[in-house]
């Protein structure tokens, strides 16, 4: 398997990039979801919520690193009809507006009060946003309602990887895996 991407085929880099931002979006969204339910008392009431913002900023690093890996170098051929083609472009498009719209609004979060956000190993990310009233709130509505749709959004992208995996039996799921092209 070659490291970069070529015609035919995902490299090394963009399929680990791609199923390292998967398990890191997945776990991500499931620590958010159980992080809201903790109430001050709860011995992890602070630890969580660090712990969500330091992953958070991780896979913000890993998107911009993914989508600059994309833009450098070729991107495979797409196996399907010229529509889902379109519904396949769009989608990722729409994949990385979503993400960023995630990663931006969970800072907004992190910093309304105009503190900086202050990472492990004392690294600090200055707010750039501040004195806007209710920023956090509005800026929390923004960020539970784009990582439900990214939920959606896994959902429909894994159906679609089955589905020409097992109905239309084509390379795309394999491609992504680092598996050899089936035999015709």
């Amino acid at each position: 398997m070659n490291w970069k991407n070529d015609a035919h085929a995902w490299g090394l880099v963009s399929i680990l990039l791609h199923w390292a931002m998967a398990v890191l979006a997945v776990g991500l969204f499931g620590l958010g979801k159980y992080m809201i339910t903790l109430d001050y008392y709860h011995p992890l009431y602070q630890r969580i919520p660090d712990l969500h913002r330091n992953l958070g900023v991780v896979f913000a690093l890993l998107l911009v690193l993914r989508l600059s890996w994309r833009w450098a170098g070729p991107l495979p051929e797409i196996i399907a009809s010229s529509r889902e083609r379109v519904l396949a472009l769009l989608m990722h498009r729409l994949f990385y507006v979503v993400m960023f719209g995630v990663v931006i609004s969970g800072y907004l979060i992190s910093t309304a009060d105009g503190r900086a956000l202050v990472l492990a190993g004392g690294i600090e990310l200055p707010a750039l946003v501040s004195g806007v009233d209710n920023l956090e709130d509005r800026a929390g509505e923004v960020h539970w309602f784009l990582t439900w749709m990214l939920a959606g959004m896994f959902a429909l992208h894994a159906a679609a990887a089955l589905k020409h995996h097992f109905i239309d039996k084509d390379d795309t799921l394999r491609r992504m895996l680092g598996m050899k092209r089936r035999e015709k």
